[in-house]
């Protein structure tokens, strides 16, 4: 009965209209008061405890990062050498936003970042260029959610926490498909250009491309600090010194770092970064990270909830009675976060059911690596389907489209989509080869 009311609760509040974190918190609230013996300020103490973790840290300085990068002009450096590289393809504007989209997802984690940073520079060079504003958008708003699948990425950061996975292996997870993902958009790119007789542009000279490149060799450096930081050296020895090898800082120590040298960048560097601006800048993003906490308490105050009246064990057993194969199992997984992401938003989905789904998987002989990378996927397509895809908002925004005009722009390239979740589902050796080298 307490279960039943949980959610009777929860969804009746998300359907008048109220945030989803007060119904998070209000639904579990309601079925404590009348159905649970535990006293009200225990589940203040668990709460507490289960936030009071270091790697959560590393959430507000992504976006920190992220926030200083487009500030700090470093955006449009990278939109420049994507365009330097791959513009002279057919369809090769289009192909750049999504390269301009890969390098950006390389630095900040965010999906609604990566859009609205990438989209806001590529959707009018596209239009401006001959592309159909729907061509353009459906390529900006879809790349976009690689922004979340090649690392450092928020919904992994959240997976390891819930799940306890190692976080450097995660976003080792996410490199491999992130870049088949993105050629696969490319791919689409050129072939959607090829038949609607889009114009490639002039070829640049290598002469510049390595201006390009130099141009955006600080803004390229963050990833390679995230890279050689958080995965280190192997050990070696050379003019007789010795370096034992691993790892110099933890994701967090990484985010961290990648905020400084983002500001650092955007100050000394480009020199577009005043005291103002990183003052105005922090401003901006403080709101949108208080939010997310504030999801995040409240999905964990209701994945405790769930778990102290057994619904992970006994779904966990359930599965494990039905005797189903496994890749049965990832199928009706799959089915349950496509249909679950178009009323929710990616952290809440992770918050709150992966205290039910972790348990069944691990019960079904699931690697929690691949599996963290097939729930990353799955919200990369709620990302850009109605009636809550953020991308398909912040699209909208950049656009000035309806937002069903957005999403039918999205459709021929949500097909990239679903391509790419059969794949990371059913091919467990994309996401399981790079962390398998760490040991």
């Amino acid at each position: 009965m307490s279960i039943a009311l949980l959610f009777v609760a929860f969804f009746v509040l998300i359907l008048i209209g109220v945030p989803i974190a007060v119904a998070l918190g209000a639904s579990v609230l309601l079925s404590a008061m009348l159905f649970s013996p535990m006293p009200l300020t225990i589940l203040g103490q668990k709460v507490y405890a289960h936030l009071d973790h270091f790697p959560l840290m590393a959430v507000p300085f992504f976006f920190l990062a992220a926030a200083f990068m487009e500030r700090g002009d470093i955006v449009r450096r990278l939109v420049d050498l994507a365009t330097r590289l791959v513009g002279h393809f057919p369809g090769g504007l289009g192909m750049t936003a999504i390269l301009a989209c890969m390098f950006f997802a390389a630095i900040s984690g965010s999906s609604a970042a990566t859009v609205a940073a990438v989209g806001g520079i590529m959707f009018p060079a596209l239009v401006k260029a001959g592309y159909t504003p729907h061509y353009a958008i459906g390529a900006v708003s879809t790349a976009g959610a690689i922004g979340i699948l090649i690392p450092p990425s928020i919904p992994l950061i959240l997976y390891g926490f819930i799940t306890e996975t190692s976080i450097p292996k995660l976003f080792m997870a996410g490199i491999v498909p992130g870049l088949v993902y993105g050629l696969l958009m490319m791919i689409l790119a050129n072939r959607l250009a090829i038949r609607q007789r889009y114009s490639p542009m002039p070829a640049a000279t290598w002469a510049e491309r390595g201006r390009s490149l130099r141009d955006a060799g600080p803004a390229l450096g963050l990833p390679l600090l995230l890279i050689v930081g958080i995965y280190g050296f192997p050990a070696f020895e050379a003019f007789g010194m010795q370096f034992a090898g691993g790892a110099i800082f933890t994701p967090t120590e990484a985010a961290i770092a990648c905020s400084v040298f983002a500001l650092a960048v955007g100050i000394f560097v480009y020199r577009r970064l005043s005291l103002y601006g990183v003052v105005e800048t922090v401003v901006a993003t403080t709101p949108r990270i208080g939010m997310i906490f504030w999801i995040i308490v409240n999905a964990v105050l209701f994945g405790f909830y769930l778990a102290q009246q057994g619904v992970p064990d006994t779904v966990a057993r359930w599965l494990v009675e039905m005797n189903m194969p496994p890749w049965l199992f990832l199928l009706l997984v799959n089915l349950v976060l496509v249909v679950v992401g178009l009323f929710m938003d990616g952290i809440p989905v992770i918050l709150m059911f992966m205290p039910v789904l972790f348990p069944a998987a691990q019960a079904m002989g699931v690697d929690p690596i691949h599996f963290g990378v097939i729930v990353v996927v799955n919200i990369e397509l709620g990302l850009v389907t109605p009636p809550v895809g953020v991308n398909l908002y912040v699209g909208s925004t950049i656009s000035n489209m309806p937002i069903h005009e957005v999403f039918r722009a999205c459709l021929p390239w949500i097909a990239v989509d679903v391509i790419m979740l059969l794949l990371v589902t059913y091919v467990p050796f994309l996401s399981t080869f790079l962390p398998g080298l760490m040991g």
